[in-house]
This record gives C-alpha cells, structure tokens and sequence, in this order.
C-alpha cells in the first residue's frame, strides 16, 4: 500500500470512527435515561440530581458524582464494545489511531460539558459555547438533546430540540449548592 492509500484509510475510519463513537455517547446517554435502565442509577441519580433542571445547572466548581452515581459508567459499556469490536475487525495501527481518537472525542466532550455546570467558564465568549449550553439545560428539564455539542444523533433519533433559543435564555439565579446570583448580570 502507498501512503496514499494509508492516509485514505485513516481518513475514512477517523469519519466513521467519530460517528461511531458519539452514536455510543448518545445512546449511553438516551440508555441511561430510560426507567428501567440498569445504568439509570450512574447517570440520573448522579447528575441529574446535582443539576436537577434548567434552572440550577450551574455551580462555581463542577460537581462530580461519585460510585454507583458515576456518569462515566453509563457510557462506558458502549465505548469498550467499540474498541473491542474495532480491536478485532481493523489492523493494529487504525484500531491505535481509532482509539486514541475516541478518547479525544470523549475527552473533549466531558470536558465541555464540564463547562456547562460552571460559572465564569472561558468558554463563555463563543456563540457555538452558548447555544450549546442553552441546548444543554434543556435536556435537564426533559428527555431530549442528549449530546454536548454535536446534535447529529439526535436529530437522527428525533431526540434534538431548540424551541429556546440563547437570546430567549435565562442564566440561573442559583443553585442549590451555593452558586453565585447571576440573574440580571452582564
């Protein structure tokens, strides 16, 4: 094979890697959602219980859920599946090289979600950041805009929703872990 060929190769399974990859986040995440889901405890009794609704999504530090309330563990099954299966079908160097890229895409995505729940984020100045958060609390208050910044599986999945637009968004006025007031601030 040329290095044509290779960089062809790669090309391809990065796409298809990166879809792959977000298509287990979203169905961890739409899973774990379910009522009778035996990850509901790491994801819903976890997050969803620090950050109940739209309106107390944001802390001054984030707040991390810990043992059986993990979030991590929600996911996890669905991303080792992946690698496991790609350990398998693809020669070592792609399933390295899809590897370290679905740690880089679920890296990336934890950590702007972690940005979701803080004040004062450095985020804060980019309109993709906030249209992304304001698309985030919604998934707070219902089932619905399971992923972090990437809608494509939800809108496959008829999951994805924006009827509040950033402009239309209000930041919370507290949380209940202490947050600063940011009702009215500039």
């Amino acid at each position: 094979m040329t290095t044509f060929d290779y960089l062809w190769i790669g090309l391809s399974a990065g796409i298809v890697n990166y879809y792959v990859t977000t298509l287990a986040l979203w169905f961890g995440h739409w899973f774990s959602h379910l009522r009778w889901s035996p990850l509901r405890d790491f994801h819903v009794l976890g997050h969803h219980v620090l950050y109940p609704n739209s309106r107390l999504i944001q802390t001054l530090t984030f707040l991390y859920a810990h043992g059986r309330h993990d979030s991590n563990f929600a996911l996890a099954p669905w991303l080792f599946l992946i690698a496991f299966a790609e350990f398998f079908l693809f020669p070592f160097w792609l399933f390295a090289a899809c590897l370290v890229h679905s740690v880089v895409t679920v890296g990336l995505s934890s950590f702007i979600h972690l940005q979701f729940h803080v004040f004062d984020t450095p985020l804060e100045r980019f309109d993709w950041f906030r249209k992304a958060r304001t698309l985030h609390t919604l998934h707070h208050d219902a089932d619905r805009n399971f992923m972090i910044a990437d809608h494509f599986w939800d809108r496959v999945f008829g999951t994805y929703d924006d009827s509040v637009r950033s402009a239309e968004w209000a930041s919370p006025q507290v949380t209940a872990h202490g947050a600063k007031d940011r009702l009215g601030a500039p």
